[in-house]
């Protein structure tokens, strides 16, 4: 009997970071690992989130999902797809708690969600499912090893190899090794963050110290620590030191203390260091040296709680001379202009602003080249697929790869869309149409490339406004109406706009047989010509044609 091919489709997380998304078939059933979001980028005005596309799902049989962890950028799109796809989450209790605090904020809180506890196999459709645990920069991840008709399937998640985690649960290396052997890898899709980056990532034990000498050379000062607000086990090692050099805890930002609850309910934080927290409100009136701040908004988000902290003086507590203000966390690519305005903000009101590389107030959750090596190593995979993160990143995981020379079969470097087929002998890759960006502005799918680059020249050029009336044999009645909003804001102004309106009675004086769409497209193409022609800038050109029908007359 022959064996049924095995499919897996990339709707997200190649070539950008965010959007994770694999589907993972076999004869028309599928699984998917991770649903995440990324956030939208400068160029992508008015949108709230980016999805994976779900019309990859619609030619399959949806059997449910499974978290590698509970970051946004792998389970920050589950409401939108549970909102259309109602199948069963399985993951970490972790990774469940993240899921469920997400869909609640969608009203989605009778989800079908399962634990999949660590060396657990669950059968899920078609496929077992077996956990496995890795470290990472939150608590409960794990790399996924599916069993499927055309052989095992392993996705690593994020991860590093952290051999001293601060909660002892190690990564599951020997599981992976033994896999490797028996019954072996068919298909390896691995983290590829930090693939270009030489050496091994630190362990995050390594930040404790680090942060101790910080608060013990600042002794006298206000201290504010920002960092993910998922990173529970980075808030347990700022909260352990604030408790053990006699400073209260204050904690900024909704997800942070949403999260803080999370981790003392299951176990994961000890409430006492966090049982007596500072109101935010009382902290101006408090000796600096007594509190510590922890927030959120590392990546310089306008919403969050450290952006408001350096931009709005009377929310709290206002930041000056007294105040250290500690960037916890590495700079997602795409943020670093935000981050560079908070850092000059507090700078320009007199903080002192402490970042990573320059103090090792942070390392990285994913893995370097060392520990990528180790794992592919240990895992022998037939073929390999480098997956999160940049193209740069893909390609040297895949170049590292090929210099290891353990991939029997393939190393393949696939995009977002891209489909990997693979039968007893056969391995090609496939182009789909499901790469595109899901857009969410308000709601699904509202937005789209044309939209976006509409709004992008709004912001940057203006719009120019263009009114006629024509009557029913198509003469034009009247001045053209002319206005604009953003495209010049000197004297010139009246003059081009009384330009345009000649322009536009020359061009149509004389009656038109066109109809109104091709009117107005006529009227469009002939003042932007115009526009570009003087002022050499490209403003939107939005023509408004008003026919009056026949026997109308002028009261």
């Amino acid at each position: 009997m022959p064996v049924p091919e095995l499919h897996i489709r990339f709707l997200g997380g190649l070539g950008e970071i965010g959007r994770n998304a694999a589907l993972i078939a076999v004869d028309g059933r599928g699984i998917l690992v991770d649903f995440g979001v990324m956030f939208p980028k400068a160029d992508m005005p008015g949108v709230d989130l980016v999805l994976p596309n779900l019309g990859g799902l619609r030619d399959v049989e949806l059997v449910g999902v499974v978290v590698t962890h509970g970051h946004e950028d792998h389970i920050g799109g589950l409401p939108f797809l549970l909102a259309e796809h109602p199948v069963p989450v399985w993951g970490s209790a972790v990774s469940l708690g993240f899921v469920r605090n997400r869909l609640a904020e969608y009203g989605l809180e009778g989800s079908d969600l399962r634990v999949l506890a660590d060396g657990a196999v669950a059968k899920i459709g078609p496929f077992l499912v077996e956990a496995i645990p890795v470290t990472h920069s939150i608590p409960g991840a794990i790399a996924v090893a599916l069993t499927t008709p055309a052989g095992l399937v392993v996705h690593t998640g994020d991860f590093k190899i952290d051999h001293t985690p601060l909660d002892g649960r190690h990564m599951g290396l020997s599981r992976i090794a033994a896999l490797g052997t028996d019954p072996g890898i068919r298909v390896l899709l691995s983290d590829s963050t930090n693939a270009d980056e030489d050496g091994y990532a630190l362990s995050e034990r390594a930040v404790g110290p680090a942060l101790e000498d910080l608060f013990n050379r600042h002794a006298s000062a206000r201290i504010t620590v920002a960092c993910f607000s998922s990173h529970l086990h980075r808030i347990q090692q700022i909260a352990t030191i604030a408790r053990d050099v006699g400073r209260r805890p204050v904690l900024l930002g909704r997800s942070l203390q949403r999260n803080v609850r999370l981790a003392v309910e299951l176990g994961l934080l000890d409430e006492r260091l966090v049982a007596h927290q500072v109101d935010p409100r009382d902290v101006a009136g408090m000796d600096p040296a007594s509190v510590c701040v922890i927030a959120t908004g590392s990546q310089g988000e306008r919403m969050a709680a450290l952006h408001t902290l350096a931009f709005d003086q009377e929310r709290w507590f206002a930041v000056g001379a007294d105040d250290v203000v500690v960037f916890s966390s590495d700079v997602i690519p795409g943020n670093e202009s935000a981050v560079n305005l908070l850092v000059n903000q507090f700078t320009r009101l007199g903080a002192t602003v402490v970042r990573s590389p320059r103090e090792l107030v942070h390392t990285s959750g994913h893995a370097k080249r060392e520990e990528l090596a180790l794992l592919l190593e240990l895992a022998r995979p037939g073929i390999f697929v480098p997956v999160h993160g940049e193209h740069r990143h893909l390609a040297a995981h895949a170049d590292l790869a090929q210099r290891t020379g353990v991939v029997r079969e393939a190393v393949v470097v696939a995009r977002d869309g891209a489909e990997l087929v693979v039968g007893e002998t056969i391995v090609r890759v496939e182009d789909t149409p499901y790469g595109d960006y899901l857009y969410v502005d308000g709601v699904v799918g509202d937005v789209s490339r044309g939209v976006l680059r509409e709004r992008r020249n709004l912001s940057e050029e203006g719009v120019v406004i263009v009114g006629v009336t024509v009557g029913a044999d198509g003469s034009l009645l009247g001045e053209p109406e002319v206005t604009s909003v953003g495209w010049v804001h000197d004297e010139r102004e009246e003059e081009l706009l009384a330009e345009v309106r000649a322009r536009v009675e020359r061009r149509f004086a004389k009656a038109s047989e066109l109809g109104d769409d091709a009117l107005a497209e006529q009227l469009r193409q002939e003042v932007r010509s115009f526009v570009r022609e003087r002022t050499k800038r490209r403003p939107l050109v939005v023509p408004m044609v008003t026919r009056l029908q026949e026997g109308w007359a002028r009261g």
